[in-house]
């Protein structure tokens, strides 16, 4: 055998060896653009690929959790986050994430004991610890300890664009989204410091289209089209595959007697989730609306 082909099958060895002769993929990487994406089953897939290496780490496990959870898994990503809470106590994101996975399969009460024990956390990661106690009470109709949560948030980290966007979506409310609350919650109900928070959060992230769609919306309950719209419309821009801004954009257009910029909005609504009942039926209304005049 010449000395060429025994390094050609030394070579191979090694290849075989790692896998491949190429650079391995950062699979990590890959999983948290995905997940940003809203590639969820991309995300889990990634990671499954890391873990198959033989790499892990707290990280990955909180990113496969974070993907579970997203697509309504819940039970995978409570066992994932559950397993990385006890390898690495220190991690406290995964902690959060437990947290997060916990109260969105609806057991609130477990959430907050997880919340409770890194509470004294500091900085972004504390401030994300009080926003979601603070949801937790929203949704329990407790605002006044959601809006002081909020406050704490606020406090734990200033320059947190989510902290000060959830105290002024707050104070932008008539009623909760479930409306169990009657109109217990317009007692926080504050347009002037509602679009002072959101404008905050905007300043800290002018590519959080939530906050411009809030405060588009704050605008117009105070009839300012002329400020309102501009925000919806940046909103739309920024995130145009969400249905919602095109509903709430639509109902404007409604009220002001527009049919056919509805129409607009949700058909594209419509087209972007079928399955929303209350876009199909407002549709309906402005095509019937339409014809009548």
């Amino acid at each position: 055998m010449s000395n060429f082909k025994i390094f050609s099958v030394f070579g191979l060895l090694i290849c075989s060896i790692l896998a491949s002769c190429g650079e391995q993929p950062n699979y990590l990487a890959r999983a948290e653009q995905e997940l940003e994406q809203e590639d969820y089953l991309g995300a889990i897939v990634e990671i499954n690929s890391l873990f198959a290496t033989g790499d892990s780490s707290c990280k990955a496990f909180q990113i496969r959790a974070s993907g579970y959870r997203r697509a309504l898994k819940y039970r995978k990503s409570i066992e994932d986050l559950q397993y990385a809470v006890k390898k690495w106590p220190d991690c406290h994101e995964a902690s959060l994430e437990l947290a997060r996975a916990l109260s969105d399969s609806g057991d609130t009460a477990q959430a907050f004991r997880v919340l409770q024990k890194i509470n004294f956390l500091k900085g972004r990661i504390g401030a994300e610890v009080w926003i979601e106690k603070s949801k937790i009470h929203y949704y329990q109709d407790a605002f006044d300890q959601a809006f002081a949560e909020l406050n704490e948030a606020i406090r734990r980290d200033s320059s947190y664009h989510l902290s000060w966007y959830y105290r002024g979506y707050l104070q932008s409310r008539f009623f909760d989204e479930d409306r169990s609350s009657g109109t217990s919650i317009q007692r926080f109900l504050n347009f002037d410091q509602a679009i002072a928070d959101l404008s905050r959060s905007i300043s800290l992230d002018s590519k959080f289209p939530d906050a411009w769609f809030q405060r588009g919306i704050v605008y117009l309950n105070q009839f300012k089209p002329e400020k309102g719209l501009p925000d919806l419309d940046q909103a739309i821009k920024l995130y145009p595959k969400y249905s919602y801004y095109y509903f709430g954009r639509a109902e404007y257009y409604m009220r002001e007697g527009k049919f056919n910029l509805a129409i607009q909005d949700l058909e594209k609504a419509a087209k972007l989730n079928p399955e929303d009942l209350m876009a199909s039926e407002l549709l309906q209304a402005a095509k019937d609306s339409l014809n009548s005049k």
